[in-house]
Formats: C-alpha cells, structure tokens, sequence
C-alpha cells in the first residue's frame, strides 16, 4: 500500500478518493512538513498547498515518487532538487484559477468602493459619506499581464462591466487574444493606458522586480495596481513612491512568505489579505479532487501530463 503524505488543510474528497484507490493516507496540518516526513520515512507521495518541499523534505523521504502542488504555482518545492533524485512534481492547473479571478474583481471593487475603511467607520457609529466618494469599475481599461487560467477567467468575469481589456501574454497569438475579446499589447502600452493592471505572472529571473519605477511613473493618476501572482514581481519602493506622486491605488495579496509578522507593504497597500487568492471551498474541493485523481492515474496509468519538471 502506497503512503501520501498531506501536511495541510486539503477538503476530505482527496483522503476519500486515495483510500478508495487503496493508498494509505496521512494528513495532519498541523505539523510541519519535515517533521511528518521524519514520522513517515516510507511515504511515495507528498500533496502540498503552500507548504515548502525542500531539499531536507525529499532527504527524509527515500522512496518519494511524487510531488504534487494542490495549485497552480510550485515555486514552494525545489523541482530541479527533485528530478535529480528522480521524483516528479505536479500542479494542479486552473484548480484555484476562478478563485483568484473573482478575488481581484472583489479587491478591484473594494478599493473603488472604500468598502473596507467605510466600514469600520460605520460601526464605529461615524457618518463620514463624505469622506467615501468612490469609483466605479464599469467602462474602465483594464490590463491583464499573464492570460493563463487565471488571466482568461478575469477576462471572462470582468466582461459585465463592459471594460477594455488590454493584454500581454508572450504565448498567446492575436487571434486568439481577438476570440477573447481582449486586445495583445507591450508591457508598456498597458500601464501607460490602463486604469487598472492585474498581474498573473510567474516569479522568475525574467520577471522578478519587473513592475518597477519606469512602468509605474507612466501609469494614470489614482490607477490601480492588484498584486494576486507573486510578491517578488513588484518593485515595492516603486510603488511606494508611485503612491506619493500619483496617488496610485495598491491591492496586494502575496508576501515574501506566508507567516504571520510585519508586512512591508503595510503602508503603501489600500487593500491587503493574507494570501486568499485560492481560499475559497470550492477551489479547495477542486484542488483536492485533482491532486488526488492525478496521483491515482500516476501510479495506475503512468500518466505523466502535468509534471512540471521533466
């Protein structure tokens, strides 16, 4: 019998569909990777969230086979680690996809709206209407930078607002930008037009840092920027001196590390959750059915089709 570690709080569809496919499953969220895996030395298969599958993780761990990201993302877990020791890595892809789509139409709306402020005003017994006049989103030129699963849904679910849409996408050829409804652009057509630029972007050598002083300093007074991909893509000096100059709207979502601690955006975001993009229960279920049903047709079917590491 085959043993899946899951060291983090994944919907009960996937121990259900491992167990009724024979695997021996351990879950237990509340203690950290290393130490499950010091408890579980004979275990095949480890499915994470955002916890880290480090080299020390994969060490503990001899007979490790695979490596699944109950997500999109996998820069948690050391791929080029793992295929030196010969274990594959999944994601999960489009899993947490709508999730995240629909967060940044609600932070987009929240930040017009001074949803958040305008409350806690409120119940602090204030009247202070006067001091919340907003925005509205309808009819605005939104850029989408990255129209993978999460870009095109944005895309799809801001058509109700009758937006523009520009966008950039090294990929994705014209005429299927023109099937979307959305229209291909540089980098920098899009933060010099858009009132709104949503990033969906990978973190890599390529991208880290690249939304810096130059692109923001063309952007429209009280634009917005959401942050929903990675933290390491923005220059965070950049978008603070933005901020002061052109009184730029700042949504965030990703950290330097998931942890509680002081934040260092905590002065220049207008909005900002702990990391909610994919918290949702129905991406969770999703996430979880996927991770499961991949491992399954791993081991049964040698499916390989979402190794990201090959």
């Amino acid at each position: 019998m085959k043993k899946v570690l899951i060291p983090t709080k994944l919907d009960k569809e996937v121990s259900r569909i491992l167990g009724d496919a024979g695997f021996e499953v351990v879950q237990n969220p509340d203690l950290a990777v290393a130490d499950l895996a010091a408890a579980n030395t004979d275990a095949e298969v480890i499915i994470v969230r955002s916890e880290k599958v480090t080299p020390e993780v994969m060490d503990l761990l001899p007979s490790l086979k695979l490596v699944v990201r109950a997500g999109a993302g996998f820069d948690n877990i050391d791929t080029k680690y793992a295929r030196g020791k010969n274990i594959d890595v999944m994601n999960t892809p489009g899993a947490n996809s709508n999730a995240v789509a629909e967060e940044v139409v609600a932070l987009a709306l929240a930040a017009y709206r001074h949803i958040v402020p305008a409350d806690i005003s409120t119940r602090a017994g204030k009247w202070e209407k006067k001091n919340f006049m907003g925005r509205e989103l309808t009819g605005k030129t939104v850029g989408i930078l990255g129209l993978g699963n999460i870009g095109r849904l944005l895309a799809k679910r801001l058509s109700g607002f009758e937006v523009t849409i520009l966008a950039y996408d090294p990929v994705l050829s014209a005429e299927k930008a023109a099937e979307m409804g959305v229209k291909l652009c540089t980098v920098e057509e899009i933060f010099a037009q858009a009132d709104l630029v949503s990033l969906h972007i990978p973190e890599n050598d390529a991208t880290r840092g690249m939304i810096n002083s130059k692109l923001l300093n063309s952007m429209k007074k009280g634009a917005m920027l959401i942050n929903c991909a990675r933290a390491g893509i923005v220059d965070e000096d950049a978008i603070r001196a933005a901020k002061a100059e052109n009184g730029l709207i700042f949504c965030n979502d990703v950290y330097k590390k998931d942890a509680e601690g002081d934040k260092s955006v905590k002065d220049i975001a207008d909005v900002m959750l702990p990391h909610l993009g994919a918290s949702t229960k129905e991406a969770n279920f999703l996430a979880a059915k996927r991770a499961a049903d991949q491992t399954v047709a791993y081991f049964a079917n040698g499916d390989t089709s979402c190794v990201v590491n090959k």
